[in-house]
């Protein structure tokens, strides 16, 4: 129990008479009372105060990119724990910007990327990462990551074979075979499942089934328009005009090259890759002769090879 008749500070005693005033939680006498609320400070404590105040606001500000990297991340694992790696990859390449060096920032935008289909952007972040080192192999998650790269640089090997096929002559079956392996490999990606498409147009071409040359073609057409799409069905086009000598197939061939060249527009390089290509089409229209690419340049470019 508290004795109100004891000063709190001074000890002094009130006597037989009331007790003293209560202040806050304490009794006070009525000397004490007026000074406790106003008890003044050391110059030197409230310098400290300000100084801790300022430190405090320098902190804030030089912080204040690693709070955003802090929140990025967040946002970015959460989504990648949803199975939204497309969405979450920015936020965690947002992340890799201000803090390129966090081991959990690198993991988890390679793991959005690769799963997203997005192979360079997954070895971007890898490379730019001590040059892909991590000190811990055991980590639950630099493994799991481990497999799901393994697994596409699996795929991208395979595609890179079958690249080289595809520029031989005869090898369009085989080429095809492994692009579709590839795919099969790494079905997040899906440039490599649209090029196995145009793969299939090429093994059709060489094995002189222009009937499914030109299925193919529209098919990719329809579903990817564009300038080269569109230039690959002319192709087939012009291909059934050759063997068939029908003038609706030549028109319609000449139709989709113009559709070609409007979807070309005004970028250099879609309309260098197009006009490669009409120069072929047109001679195969012009001549009804069907020759593959390798031996039209080495007729009429003197052997040049104008592929990128």
């Amino acid at each position: 129990m508290q004795d109100n008749s004891i000063c709190a500070r001074c000890g002094a005693y009130s006597g037989d008479k009331a007790g003293h005033p209560i202040v806050g939680q304490i009794p006070l006498c009525t000397n004490c009372a007026p000074q406790v609320p106003n008890w003044p400070y050391p110059a030197w404590l409230k310098a400290a105060l300000v100084a801790l105040l300022l430190l405090l606001v320098v902190a804030l500000v030089n912080g204040r990119k690693y709070f955003h990297a802090g929140r990025t991340m967040y946002v970015g694992e959460r989504l990648v724990q949803e199975g939204h790696y497309a969405q979450a990859l920015p936020y965690l390449q947002e992340t890799l910007r201000i803090a390129p060096e966090s081991d959990k920032a690198v993991l988890l935008a390679a793991k959005a990327a690769l799963l997203s289909g997005d192979f360079e952007a997954a070895d971007k972040a890898i490379q730019g990462h001590n040059a892909g080192h991590f000190d811990d192999a055991n980590d639950r998650d630099f493994r799991e990551m481990r497999a799901i790269w393994d697994r596409a640089t699996g795929a991208m090997e395979k595609a890179n074979q079958a690249g080289k096929l595809a520029q031989q002559d005869g090898h369009a079956a085989e080429a095809a075979r492994l692009m579709h392996q590839a795919a099969a490999i790494y079905p997040e990606s899906r440039d490599l499942a649209i090029t196995a498409e145009a793969f299939d147009e090429s093994t059709a071409f060489e094995a002189r089934d222009y009937d499914g040359f030109l299925a193919i073609a529209e098919k990719r057409w329809k579903e990817y328009p564009g300038s080269e799409t569109a230039g690959v069905v002319a192709s087939a086009l012009a291909c059934k005009y050759a063997v068939t000598g029908n003038p609706a197939f030549k028109q319609q061939s000449e139709e989709m090259l113009e559709a070609s060249r409007k979807a070309a527009g005004a970028d250099p390089e879609s309309q260098k890759s197009f006009q490669e290509y009409a120069e072929r089409i047109r001679y195969r229209l012009d001549t009804r002769q069907i020759i593959s690419k390798s031996e039209y340049d080495r007729r009429f470019r003197g052997g040049q090879d104008t592929s990128k």
